[in-house]
């Protein structure tokens, strides 16, 4: 079985790059964050990202979406590696993740693991106050459960975590240790590997990106690539997930880079 996780970039007008991605990948299991749903017809297409990827990834029959938010437009200071970001999407649109499956989703929760879902206009005591929620999938393989949980972590600037993130890491710890087959966690957590918050995963699972010695996923030009790991994104499996391959693609479809596991159970 072949599982894709990546962060579709909110901020980038890349659907094109990202549906030929995901036709070529062939997954059998995608976890996206970032993922756009548009309310209003006024939405820029550029920015609408969960239809392309609906149509690229058609043959995925089961899929759960679970949106952390609504907005219209974005402003922060010292954001992105700009003085002044700005990002207008048109009109009011749902940002979330998203999980579509070749295998059956016997149920699916989308879970707050800070706030909740909220329409925000305003900005300005952002981050201090985020909304955050973890997709939870249970699927049926084969006759087999897995639980998938797909998470979109709490931003920080220097992806040095703090108490909200570290509550966040040990609800979702929780959450998977209730599982009752093999799971796999997965998604951009915004935080370093050796912040207290991504420790609270080592002693039940095993993280992919130390064992195959990952050093980035972010692309050449982030503007963090400077650190000795810049790691953000993930995937956690619980010990009996056979990892036969695990990478990170250096490609531009996205400012996060594809993270492909290839493994069975």
């Amino acid at each position: 079985m072949k599982l894709l996780s990546l962060n579709v970039a909110l901020f980038e007008a890349n659907n094109s790059k990202l549906t030929q991605f995901l036709q070529e990948q062939g997954a059998d299991i995608v976890c996206l964050q970032e993922v756009v749903r548009e309310i209003e017809e006024s939405v820029l297409n550029e920015y609408i990202t969960k239809t392309p990827i609906d149509k690229s990834t058609s043959n995925l029959k089961y899929s759960f979406y679970g949106p952390n938010s609504v907005m219209d437009n974005f402003e922060q200071k010292g954001f992105h590696g700009k003085e002044d970001f700005h990002f207008d999407l048109g009109g009011l649109a749902e940002m979330g993740n998203y999980v579509r499956s070749k295998y059956k989703i016997v149920k699916a929760q989308n879970i707050f693991v800070e706030n909740h879902f909220t329409y925000t206009t305003d900005f300005s005591n952002w981050p201090d106050v985020d909304f955050r929620a973890v997709l939870v999938a249970d699927l049926d393989i084969n006759g087999k459960p897995l639980r998938i949980l797909n998470y979109h972590g709490i931003w920080t600037r220097g992806k040095l975590g703090n108490e909200k993130t570290l509550a966040a890491c040990r609800k979702i710890n929780t959450l998977a240790l209730e599982a009752k087959g093999e799971v796999i966690i997965c998604g951009d957590f915004n935080l370093f590997p050796d912040t207290p918050s991504m420790k609270v995963f080592e002693d039940n699972f095993i993280s992919l990106g130390d064992k195959f010695n990952i050093k980035t996923t972010r692309p050449a030009s982030n503007e963090l690539n400077g650190s000795a790991r810049n790691v953000v994104d993930y995937i956690w499996v619980s010990k009996g997930i056979n990892a036969k391959n695990f990478e990170v693609i250096d490609c531009d479809v996205s400012d996060h880079l594809p993270l492909i596991l290839e493994f069975d159970f």
